[in-house]
């Protein structure tokens, strides 16, 4: 079970980094990072987005289409299968400060730990302004009531990624919507998912009350000069 230490959340604008300390959390459809096209190696679009299912050509028989089949070896690409209805649901995906992959922590392995822990380099084309969460489990705590007040079927939790090369069958059940290619694994990404059961599904804001009590503005850059971790040895790095 992975530590969440903090979250960070990316703005472009100072205004929706404040809105969102003011506890205003705005959530689009998973549909719209499927169909979102990165013009400025901001990260934000996926093509496997809300994927259900990833089939190896080269775990397949064949394939047929009516009256046609298709050899697997005819396959350029694996196959991608998307949910319709969990497309329409609308995500607040935010960075996670968390301990996946680091059992344990020495003076030894400190070091990496921190890079780990770090805004990474391509994460800055998101915003120039961050916002830290510095109380992780009272902001999961908003969250989870902010969705039962407002009597919404919804979930929170880290994202898992997994290899588009080698996986191969149906997503967990449980994890829909919680899955992105391993080439976003330096995200480290957590998300609040909802289903608004809307006719039409359109933007959402999640209003989970003020977070000026454990919310910090700053950037980027600042964000990771300032972090630092200290072990009860007193290593520290």
């Amino acid at each position: 079970m992975a530590t969440i230490f903090a979250f960070v959340k990316l703005f472009e604008n100072k205004a929706h980094a404040e809105d969102f300390v003011n506890g205003k959390l705005f959530m689009n459809t998973i549909r719209s990072f499927k169909e979102y096209k990165d013009e400025s190696g901001e990260l934000r679009g996926d093509e496997y987005e809300g994927i259900v299912a990833l089939y190896q050509p080269s775990k397949l028989g064949e394939i047929k289409l009516g009256e046609h089949t298709i050899p697997a070896s005819d396959l350029a690409a694996p196959i991608v299968m998307h949910g319709n209805h969990l497309l329409d649901h609308n995500v607040f995906c935010i960075y996670s400060l968390n301990s996946r992959g680091h059992d344990s922590v020495s003076a030894e392995t400190i070091t990496d730990f921190k890079r780990t822990l770090e805004l990474h380099d391509s994460c800055f084309g998101l915003g120039k302004y961050c916002v830290a969460i510095v109380n992780a489990t009272e902001f999961i705590n908003r969250c989870s009531a902010a969705i039962e007040k407002e009597n919404l079927n919804g979930s929170l939790g880290l994202v898992d990624y997994f290899n588009e090369h080698e996986f191969h069958g149906n997503m967990p059940e449980d994890k829909l919507g919680y899955q992105k290619r391993s080439f976003f694994s330096h995200q480290r990404e957590y998300r609040v998912k909802i289903d608004a059961n809307k006719p039409e599904p359109s933007p959402y804001i999640l209003e989970v009350g003020d977070l000026s009590d454990i919310a910090i503005i700053t950037t980027p850059a600042e964000f990771n000069a300032q972090l630092e971790l200290k072990l009860p040895d007193g290593s520290h790095a």
